[in-house]
């Protein structure tokens, strides 16, 4: 048996920003809490020199799903606040959209 969809919800809210990590080595939080119906893309800044980590709490340069610049990850998540971001050069950070 097939489960048809029939109708999907359409998202009402839009969240984007950008997040940069002050100390390399040092996780932050991608948002604060912002619910999600759709899920949220990553990128990374164009003007990057290193690479950026994304993952769940604790990301590290060992377990973080790697950008370099200008590169993007679309992440299918409920809550932005999930999300965090750490880099391998100070300052570097990501823009961010979602629904």
């Amino acid at each position: 048996m097939s489960t048809v969809i029939s109708s999907i919800v359409q998202p009402t809210t839009l969240i984007h920003g950008v997040k940069t990590v002050t100390t390399a080595g040092t996780e932050v939080a991608l948002t604060t809490s912002k619910n999600l119906k759709s899920g949220v893309t990553v990128k990374a800044l164009q003007s990057n020199t290193g690479i950026i980590y994304v993952g769940l709490n604790p990301v590290t340069s060992l377990t973080g799903f790697q950008l370099t610049a200008s590169e993007s990850v679309f992440i299918e998540i409920h809550n932005s606040s999930l999300i965090y971001i750490d880099s391998s050069v100070n300052g570097e950070g990501v823009s961010y959209i979602g629904s």
